[in-house]
This record gives C-alpha cells, sequence and structure tokens, in this order.
C-alpha cells in the first residue's frame, strides 16, 4: 500500500463531513474541521484510540464489517466506499495500468472506425494509449499516444476555452483516484510530477475525492468554426477494466457535428 493511504483517505474524508450531516449538533467556537476522530469512532461504533490507530496508520488491516461502518459514518457513496475497500485490502497479485505501446494495432483499427467521432483510449491515470486521426487533429496537444490528459488539462488553451475548468479538475482528481492502483509507480511518478508543477492539482489532491468520470459537454476549438459544444461519453472496455474508451461527438445537423466531420477531410 501507498505509504499511510488509508489514514490520508479517512482523515481527508473526516474532514469533509459537517457535524450537522451526521445529526450532531452545531457547536459555537468549533475550531476543528469537519468530524472529530471520536465522533468518527462513535458514529462507526469502534473505540476511539483503535480509530486513531487507523489514520496513524499503526493498524492497517481493519475488517470489512469496520470499513463498512466507517462508510457509513463518513457518509461514503457507492464508488468512495469501493476506494476505501481497494486501498485498506489490495489485491495480492495486481497488474498495473497498460502504458503506451502495450495495445497492438487491432485497437487503432477499432477507433478508426469511429467515422464521426473523435475517440482514444485511456489507462487509468488518464495516458493515452491509442486514439483515432480526428481525435489528434481535436486537441494535437493533447489526444496522441503517450500524452496524458492532465497535461491537456491544465495546457493555457484548455485553461481559456474551456467552461468550468475547475470543475473539469476535481472530475480528473476524482477518477485518478478511483481508477489508478495507489501503488502503481505510473500514478506515483505522474502525482509527483503535478504536485510540484500545478498548484491547483496539489490543492485538489489532497481533499480525496473520489469519483467514477461521468459523460459531459465540453468545448473544443475547431479551425474554421471556433469554439463548439460537444458531449463525449465514457465506455468501460470489458476486455480490459483498467481500460476507458471515450468518444467525443454531436447531435447530426449541428455547428459542432460539422466542425467534427471536418477533422476528418
Amino acid at each position: 500500500m501507498a505509504i499511510n493511504e488509508l489514514g490520508n483517505y479517512l482523515r481527508a474524508r473526516r474532514q469533509a463531513v459537517s457535524p450537522t450531516d451526521v445529526g450532531l449538533a452545531s457547536e459555537s467556537g468549533r475550531r476543528v474541521v469537519g468530524l472529530r476522530r471520536e465522533e468518527v469512532a462513535d458514529l462507526a461504533g469502534i473505540s476511539s484510540d483503535y480509530y486513531l490507530r487507523l489514520e496513524q496508520g499503526r493498524d492497517t488491516n481493519p475488517s470489512n464489517q469496520v470499513l463498512k461502518a466507517l462508510a457509513k459514518a463518513l457518509l461514503l457513496d457507492e464508488e468512495a466506499s469501493s476506494h476505501l475497500q481497494r486501498i485498506a485490502d489490495p489485491q495480492p497479485h495486481r497488474s498495473f495500468a497498460p502504458l503506451p505501446g502495450d495495445l497492438d494495432d487491432s485497437v487503432f483499427d477499432f477507433l478508426a472506425g469511429f467515422e464521426h467521432m473523435a475517440a482514444y483510449v485511456i489507462n487509468g491515470c488518464q495516458d493515452v494509449l491509442a486514439c483515432n486521426d480526428r481525435a489528434n487533429r481535436l486537441l494535437p496537444y493533447g489526444f496522441y499516444v503517450g500524452a496524458n490528459l492532465f497535461d491537456a488539462l491544465f495546457h493555457d488553451i484548455t485553461k481559456e476555452v474551456l467552461p468550468n475548468w475547475d470543475h473539469h479538475v476535481l472530475i480528473g482528481i476524482s477518477s485518478l483516484r478511483a481508477r489508478a492502483d495507489p501503488d502503481d509507480p505510473r500514478l506515483h511518478e505522474l502525482v509527483g510530477r503535478l504536485l510540484v508543477t500545478q498548484p491547483e492539482f496539489a490543492e485538489l489532491w489532497g481533499r480525496h475525492d473520489v469519483g467514477l468520470p461521468p459523460n459531459g459537454v465540453g468545448t473544443a476549438h475547431v479551425e474554421g468554426f471556433g469554439l463548439v459544444e460537444m458531449q463525449w461519453q465514457n465506455l468501460a472496455v470489458p476486455a480490459d477494466p483498467r481500460l476507458l474508451l471515450v468518444a467525443h461527438f454531436a447531435e447530426p445537423g449541428t455547428v459542432a457535428a460539422y466542425a467534427l466531420a471536418s477533422l476528418g477531410d
């Protein structure tokens, strides 16, 4: 397990819960951010000393019953609860995320068949492993084999044109925690670099938010069309759950659809 990943996660989620959220009285002059350790322990039905050992990393083997009780006490949703289970009880035999160059040519041939969409495949660390030509032309600085979506997200152009940019950063970070193995060396390399180079990333990474990537709407600049709004869908790859297929598309007959079509010319 990464260095006290369980304790860091419990602490961050404890600080994100307001006492009133769990039926506790709001105290005047309260200086603690979120819940106190003993409050979490009481809500979970465990001793304060045991909970302290969990946060400090002195006990790293809580039972499933304790994990479920903690998830309920901290108001964790399904994705966050699954993440808690995963970092507390990692699988003994794991295969880390595929890297650029690991996918065979058949994947690229498959993506080429997305004639009206910009499509690409990413791993849990948001590395682009494969993409079609339309995706590369849509975002040359972000959609190419070997790119990382965080580098594209923090690019000056993206910050300028993407509405609710900070929200998209939070979604990306939440997805990174949900999909990447906490012990993956590639994850450590990526996070270490972003913590040093991107202050916004460092601030949000410390929140320990977890969530699977949603489908959504984004804005891109297409030459001859200007800024156009496109939708995207995230599709799981049944053959390899470590991979995600992302497809950008537009409603037929819209300006965005014509813009996408122009990228295939």
